[in-house]
């Protein structure tokens, strides 16, 4: 069963360039895994390019995973420039994807760890109700007085998650946002101008600012609820 320590090891993890592969594999009977990794891999290099030969590397290391766990969902984290190469097999079905990224792309762990052990949790109903937590808690939020410290949206969350520590933060499942991190102060944005152009750093592209707000959350000890089942909130915090 996947821990939340391992969840907040992996979110701990940052790769200077976007070499950090994220795949999210049915090993399915009979399959041709290599092929289809190839495919995710191909999808996200579409937001990022990874080397051909980190491509070669991941896809050699793949075929023990079918092997150990057929049937499941693994989660697949590697990057060839740090000997990364992790396999998790996930309680649950969950769809399939590849992300690039300075980061593991986690909100799925988080999302597996919501669902728990229920049997055949991919199904609309059971994943409906997995996700009450975490819709719950967003309208718990969107109720509270305007002049407290709930924060709304994601130029709202950014702000927050950049000031210090969230309590609690919601997101969902799915969507990839770029955007930027200063240089100097870190803060997190979804324009390179609001950083610090003052004193000369460069504002650093960040490949998913949602995943980068979720690591900086887990790291500071706060919550994070994932948001799926095709229902997209606005990402909230408090």
């Amino acid at each position: 069963m996947i821990t939340r320590a391992q969840i907040e090891k992996l979110g701990g993890l940052h790769a200077v360039e976007p070499t950090m592969l994220s795949l999210y594999l049915a090993m399915a009977p009979r399959a041709n895994l290599t092929a289809r990794a190839d495919e995710l891999i191909a999808a996200a290099d579409a937001a990022c390019d990874l080397p051909l030969e980190a491509r070669d590397w991941v896809l050699q290391k793949l075929p023990p995973c079918a092997r150990d766990c057929p049937g499941r969902t693994v989660a697949v984290f590697a990057c060839a420039g740090s000997g990364l190469f992790e396999a998790i097999p996930l309680p649950c079905s969950l769809p399939e994807r590849g992300v690039l990224g300075v980061r593991p792309h986690i909100r799925p762990l988080l999302m597996a760890l919501q669902r728990g052990s229920a049997p055949d949790p991919a199904t609309p109903d059971v994943a409906w109700w997995s996700d009450v937590p975490a819709r719950r808690t967003a309208a718990t939020i969107l109720a509270m007085p305007p002049v407290g410290r709930p924060a709304i949206g994601l130029p709202g969350c950014l702000a927050a998650v950049s000031a210090g520590p969230v309590q609690t933060l919601v997101v969902p499942a799915d969507i990839l946002v770029p955007g930027y991190e200063c240089g100097r102060c870190g803060t997190l944005s979804l324009d390179a101008d609001t950083c610090c152009p003052d004193w000369g750093t460069a504002a650093l592209p960040v490949p998913d600012v949602i995943e980068e707000m979720v690591s900086r959350v887990l790291e500071d000890g706060g919550d994070v609820l994932v948001a799926g089942g095709g229902w997209f909130p606005p990402t909230r915090s408090r």
